[in-house]
């Protein structure tokens, strides 16, 4: 199977326009359903979709070259931990909520109620073509809204297999979950479509969504590139360390927004710690058709491009790379790379990879680490190891990042209980968690008069000065 997948067919004004009217009529209907109502249909939904598995990860495969095994779990798996969590919780964060009044106000009902955004624009990169979108739209849905998906113009097939595979379940109505594929015009046609949006990417595209949704007045929800720095310490449990550094740098081949970018790592250990890295990536098993497999291909020839350019760069200004070699060009596949006396002026140290490269850099204190950490404009994930879990709680909570770990890499997205995103320039807003439930919603407050029925409040014209009286002592004013 060729790597170079055919362009994505970019859908005309016409077929925007009608999908954003089929979903706004869906969002109608489906707002009036209750929370306990849209639970029990998306958790068949669900049960749906995993029943047919093995296609989900089979378009997977094809469209990115990951491994059988990370498409099931990373991709499946994990988007069924997000399902329960969500279902779950949905009944409680989105329920009505009783609001404080003053005691004068017994005669009314105060509370919060959670209303529907109406039609969201979920857009979504090509890295994780199942679970990104799958888990946006989810949530989206499950507060209320419709869904209309526009996956990268790289990664359109698993999409469109979502599409078929809900509606062929008949559980939602038609055009709750729609997609539109193509290039950045219909990005922008979908942000204009939409009551919101909510984009994963990368920095110069979210900066561009965030700027259209906002000369709109609507709300965007972004989650942006990142640059996880991880630091070792020289107490650290380092065959753990080791595996982490491994598996968080070339997990799907490196292409993770929260996978490993960096390595800082205390002079004591530091040739320990390279050694044990070494002999890791050296037992990584890479194949092209999925099985077996530890290791596929890059996504696309411009990334491949750019991650070799990163590890010339860094060899250029005097780096030791082991590994790196090219396999096969035309199918994107390359050896793992471990990039050792790495510095901060190296591409590979300051720009994001993605790709499965290691950069580690040797340093003397652990506030050193944390100053080089916080020095770049990401700030999506970080990671602490130490055996001194205090200290290590103490460093991540100085990192500007808005995912840290102590002794855990990147399994942050798995917990739907945890919101999801990044400080700085990695994005705005949260996904996952009652925050990101609530994302999808705007707040209303309802306040209501029971009685009595036919009387004006005692606040309301003509005034009097008895009135006024009465009225600053109930008030609590002098």
């Amino acid at each position: 199977m060729s790597a170079r997948l055919p362009a994505a067919v970019e859908a005309s004004a016409a077929e925007i326009a009608a999908k954003a009217a089929a979903a706004r009529r869906a969002a109608a209907a489906w707002r009036r359903t209750t929370v306990g109502q849209r639970v029990k249909a998306l958790r068949g939904l669900w049960r749906a979709l995993a029943a047919r598995r093995e296609e989900i990860r089979a378009v997977v495969h094809e469209e990115t070259g990951k491994p059988l095994v990370e498409a099931d779990l990373m991709e499946v798996g994990v988007a069924g931990l997000l399902v329960d969590w969500m279902t779950s919780a949905a009944p409680r964060v989105l329920e009505d909520k009783a609001a404080w009044k003053p005691w004068f106000l017994f005669n009314k009902r105060a509370y919060e109620r959670r209303v529907p955004r109406g039609v969201v624009g979920v857009i979504t990169p090509w890295n994780m073509p199942f679970l990104i979108p799958f888990g946006d739209a989810f949530a989206a849905m499950l507060a209320g809204n419709a869904a209309l998906l526009k996956p990268s113009e790289r990664a359109t097939k698993t999409a469109l297999w979502l599409e078929g595979a809900a509606a062929a379940t008949a559980l939602l109505p038609e055009g709750l979950l729609s997609v539109v594929t193509g290039g950045p015009s219909v990005g922008e046609a979908v942000v204009d479509a939409a009551d919101m949006t909510a984009f994963t990417g990368s920095v110069a595209s979210g900066r561009a969504v965030a700027a259209r949704a906002a000369g709109q007045l609507k709300p965007a929800l972004l989650e942006l590139g990142g640059k996880h720095p991880m630091i070792v310490l020289a107490d650290a449990a380092l065959e753990r360390a080791a595996a982490a550094a491994v598996w968080g740098a070339c997990a799907n081949a490196g292409q993770l927004c929260v996978g490993v970018e960096r390595v800082f790592v205390e002079a004591e250990v530091h040739d320990r710690f390279v050694e044990l890295v070494r002999t890791r990536v050296s037992a990584l098993r890479q194949r092209l058709d999925g099985r077996d497999a530890d290791l596929g291909r890059l996504a696309f020839a411009p990334l491949f491009d750019r991650v070799q350019e990163q590890i010339e760069d860094a060899r250029a200004k005097g780096a030791r790379v082991i590994g790196g070699e090219i396999i096969d060009r035309a199918e994107l596949l390359m050896a793992p790379a471990l990039v050792l006396d790495a510095r901060m002026d190296m591409r590979v140290m300051s720009e994001e990879c993605f790709g499965p490269v290691i950069p580690i850099m040797k340093v003397f204190r652990a506030e050193e680490a944390v100053a080089l950490s916080n020095a770049g404009p990401e700030g999506l994930a970080a990671s602490v190891w130490t055996r001194d879990l205090g200290k290590g709680e103490g460093l991540a909570a100085a990192l500007e990042a808005g995912l840290v770990g102590v002794n855990e890499p990147a399994t942050h997205y798995a917990l739907g209980a945890l919101p999801f995103g990044g400080m700085k320039k990695s994005g705005l807003g949260r996904r996952h968690g009652e925050e990101g439930l609530l994302a999808f919603t705007q707040a209303q407050s309802v306040l209501v008069h029971e009685w009595p029925e036919d009387a004006p409040d005692p606040w309301w014209f003509p005034y009097g000065e008895g009135k006024a009286r009465l009225l600053r002592r109930l008030l609590g004013l002098p």
